[in-house]
């Protein structure tokens, strides 16, 4: 399920150029519309029950209070504007920090993950070359990983990454070695 999470940080983060122009060429809607991600953001993510999700509402009620003007607590002096506007943009930047930083700590397990598994791929296609396909989908990827698990050097990682990852983390990461493989094999 990491890697499902991962393409919805990176689908919600691949919006914020826009919200950044937006805010550039000071459009009026630049605070509404950060709002309005940050809600996406949460709902794409609400589902996966993260406290990543919470720590976004507490950024979002931050821009909210920002583009009612207030600035201190106990001030109650109203904001111009761009000032406003300037608030929001920082409370923005520490949203994409939060997701990119999620987005990278998933990126890190994955690495570790996909180093165990090329190390399975290269012993199991040692033994018995991967099979030829002209397109890498979930049944040709469920072969490939019977073949890697019934490899007989490989029945103890293999336990251990099933145990560590679920089905559609391990296809997500197979995709990328796999293709790898076939290219690297096809060049030879």
């Amino acid at each position: 399920m990491k890697s499902v999470i991962r393409e919805r940080i990176l689908e919600q983060l691949s919006a914020i150029p826009a919200l950044v122009d937006a805010y550039h060429q000071k459009h009026s809607g630049f605070s509404d519309n950060c709002i309005d991600w940050l809600r996406r953001a949460e709902q794409a993510l609400a589902s996966f029950r993260l406290p990543l999700t919470s720590q976004l509402a507490g950024l979002r009620g931050a821009m909210v209070a920002a583009t009612d003007g207030l600035s201190e607590p106990d001030s109650g002096a109203k904001r111009s504007r761009k000032l406003r506007s300037a608030q929001v943009m920082l409370l923005l930047q520490q949203a994409e920090e939060v997701l990119r930083r999620h987005c990278d700590q998933i990126d890190q397990e994955f690495e570790e993950h996909k180093e165990k598994l090329s190390q399975l791929l290269a012993v199991a296609s040692a033994k018995q070359p991967l099979p030829a396909t002209d397109q890498i989908n979930q049944a040709y990827l469920n072969r490939i990983w019977q073949q890697v698990k019934h490899t007989q050097d490989n029945s103890t990682l293999a336990h251990y990454i099933t145990a560590r990852l679920n089905d559609t983390d391990r296809s997500y990461l197979l995709v990328d070695i796999v293709s790898n493989l076939l290219n690297s094999a096809q060049n030879q």
